[in-house]
């Protein structure tokens, strides 16, 4: 009987059904005020969206994608700038849960019925909870993707009452940012000091550098401020919060890429995708003709959140074991290889996220070592019986040389889950 057992140290699809919204495109906007839906500054030639073509989501996304790109634009802060945004801003800004307890931000845009997040924070391909400020619940699936800029657009099952968030096109470097978001929100569920605190916090940097795919910020970002908004003194989004570098510096993706993602809405479901998870560093044993004991690495690569390709790798030593065998030495070293396939049930989702895993696969084994065994001679050697013989004790030495070896391999596990909540990139 074979038995397998480890004890590891991690580091860390539903089908959704959207509703297609067609945009207009920028010929079919209706003559008037809003053709075009911006002015232009006789003195800087700079554009600017006019307000009141951009109170409906689809005037304000078909303006913005036909809008040439012009220079970085400053708006003007007024004092106690920060306050009055947050007031204005907090009520369309939103906590998102994960069924795995892992959670982030977003915030309403381009419809009351819509969420803008960042993909990683609902990349498991299942049902989401969505939690606004005043304690407003709802659920909400995901209904466009952008994999490439990490951007996520959710529907909400029922219509929020915020406000959508308006975007801005151009920002400058050096410009007041503020960021909004819940950084290690679910604190206050485990300590009272924290009650009241994290969730839906704001944070104050500027713009310290940007390109096509980033805006770099010194605005504090932390774990949980995925997905939210990063605006300007005026109250536009300039940017998706979206990573971190070595936890001091931040970025997030041009709010310009989310408005281009509205136009995919409902065009794919999305059910998943293929992620690496529980990287583990472990003791293994096991137990047949000897004790086996040593390290080993291993991983998964989990697709839409139920399936598992898992794998492991490690090195085993097992010395002399309690025998009737004339055995005095032995040192045996086992390389071990092991390969699953497992499905993943998620039980207890939000409450007490746990997966129960159900698989199998192959475990090969390489052995190399050697083993010292007494036994008795005669002396001297070819001694004939009845003679005047000594009996005399002599060790034997065999060498221990690639015993290889595959069996079937099944697993069953019970594990929490990993709860990755904001990228993060090292130098």
């Amino acid at each position: 009987m074979r038995r397998w057992a480890a004890l590891a140290l991690f580091a860390g699809t539903a089908l959704f059904t959207g509703s297609a919204h067609a945009l207009p495109p920028p010929a079919s906007l209706p003559r008037g005020p809003c053709d075009p839906p911006w002015t232009v500054d006789p003195n800087t030639g700079k554009k600017a969206f006019k307000p009141e073509c951009v109170s409906t989501p689809e005037t304000a996304v078909a303006a913005s994608l036909t809008a040439k790109a012009e220079e970085d634009e400053s708006p003007t802060c007024e004092q106690a700038f920060i306050e009055h945004v947050y007031k204005a801003t907090k009520p369309s800004v939103v906590r998102i849960t994960r069924p795995d307890g892992a959670l982030g931000t977003g915030f309403v845009f381009f419809s009351r019925k819509n969420v803008l997040t960042a993909l990683h924070v609902v990349d498991l391909g299942r049902d989401v909870r969505v939690e606004f400020p005043g304690g407003k619940r709802t659920t909400a699936e995901v209904v466009a993707v952008d994999e490439e800029h990490d951007l996520a657009l959710l529907e909400l099952a029922d219509a929020s009452d915020a406000q959508p968030l308006t975007p801005r096109a151009n920002v400058a470097v050096g410009v007041p940012i503020l960021a909004i978001g819940n950084p290690y929100g679910d604190l206050p569920r485990i300590s009272r000091e924290l009650e009241g605190l994290l969730n839906f916090s704001v944070s104050q940097g500027i713009v310290s550098a940007k390109s096509d795919a980033f805006i770099q910020t010194d605005a504090a970002l932390s774990p949980g401020n995925s997905g939210g908004p990063m605006l300007t003194c005026d109250g536009q989004v300039v940017g998706v919060a979206d990573r971190l570098l070595e936890s001091r510096i931040g970025f997030g993706v041009p709010i310009t890429h989310a408005v281009k993602l509205t136009q995919s809405i409902g065009k794919r479901k999305y059910r998943g995708t293929w992620t690496e998870r529980d990287g583990a560093i472990g003791i293994a044993w096991q137990i047949d003709t000897s004790t086996y004991f040593g390290p080993y690495l291993g991983g998964s690569i989990v697709g839409f959140d139920r399936f598992a390709l898992t794998s492991r790798i490690g090195i085993l030593f097992a010395g002399k074991q309690d025998t009737n065998e004339p055995v005095v030495d032995r040192s045996v070293r086992r390389i071990f290889g092991e390969f699953l396939l497992s499905y993943r049930m998620l039980l207890f989702p939000y409450s007490f996220p746990t997966y129960f895993s159900l698989g199998g696969g192959v475990l090969g084994t390489f052995d190399r070592g050697s083993e010292t065994r007494l036994g008795a001679t005669l002396d001297p050697p070819g001694c004939p019986a009845g003679s005047n013989c000594t009996a005399k004790l002599a060790a034997s030495t065999t060498s221990i040389r690639g015993v290889a070896s595959s069996r079937s391999s099944r697993l069953c596990s019970i594990s929490a889950p990993s709860r990755p909540a904001m990228r993060s990139r090292s130098t």
